[in-house]
């Protein structure tokens, strides 16, 4: 089945679901998710389509369910995250996220290996622009007793025009022994060889930084796939690349 959440109105959306779900979240304004997934398989696209500040919370819980989440935010504006998510004996969380940084962004990841035979993954990728001022915390964390877990987090920034801070902070957790845990971190600059060849074959720099933006931000069509709206949102995401590279 297929879900979509838009237009939301109460600041409060509980997904509470015993079965498999595709899920659509586009949000305009501050919210709060709640997650009791249970007993299924798990996909959920969230993107950021406001015009203005906003700050999103997820919390909850993941039993017996392998689980999906995909975020997408690009938005020009000041943006606030914070992510807790406990996981659940035999159950897994994906998570994928696609950041821009402009202005002032903070992210906060928590996820928790509740269980044993749980497996937390979790890959991360940012692109900085001028002036912005960007913080991604993620903290990955195997109880005691967890044991046969799994947690591993990957993350890349890329940084144009000299942002005032771009940093990313992995924390591993771990209170139990028998584990799999891990976390990598990569970061760098566009080579200025590269603008430069793009100006010499006639794009000017806007339009060379809006090639290069859309070949590390957008995602391919596959990350839409079974999303009511997707292909909607694909463009939305598109109009807000160009309108940065416009700015």
């Amino acid at each position: 089945m297929a879900e979509l959440y838009k237009e939301l109105k109460d600041k409060e959306l509980y997904l509470s679901f015993d079965h498999d779900e595709t899920i659509s979240i586009i949000i305009d304004t501050d919210l709060n998710i709640h997650y009791d997934l249970k007993d299924g398989k798990y996909k959920i696209l969230i993107f950021n389509n406001a015009n203005s500040n906003l700050v999103l919370k997820e919390d909850g819980q993941i039993i017996n369910s392998n689980v999906e989440i995909n975020v997408l935010e690009l938005n020009q504006y000041e943006f606030k995250q914070d992510s807790n998510i406990d996981v659940y004996k035999g159950s897994s969380i994906n998570v994928n996220t696609i950041y821009l940084g402009v202005n002032n962004k903070h992210i906060d990841y928590h996820l928790l290996n509740k269980e044993n035979d749980s497996l937390i993954q979790i890959s991360n990728n940012v692109v900085c622009l001028k002036d912005s001022d960007f913080v991604l915390n993620v903290v990955g964390k195997i109880v005691k007793g967890a044991k046969r877990s799994k947690c591993f987090q990957k993350s890349r920034c890329l940084t144009f025009e000299n942002p005032k801070q771009a940093k990313i902070l992995p924390v591993l957790e771990i209170d139990e022994n028998d584990v799999e845990a891990s976390h990598s971190l990569s970061s760098g600059t566009i080579d200025e060889d590269v603008l430069f060849y793009m100006n010499s074959r006639g794009l000017s720099s806007k339009d060379a930084l809006k090639l290069l933006l859309e070949s590390y931000l957008i995602p391919n069509e596959e990350f839409y796939d079974g999303y009511l709206e997707g292909s909607l949102i694909k463009e939305s995401a598109y109009r807000k690349v160009e309108k940065i590279c416009s700015i």
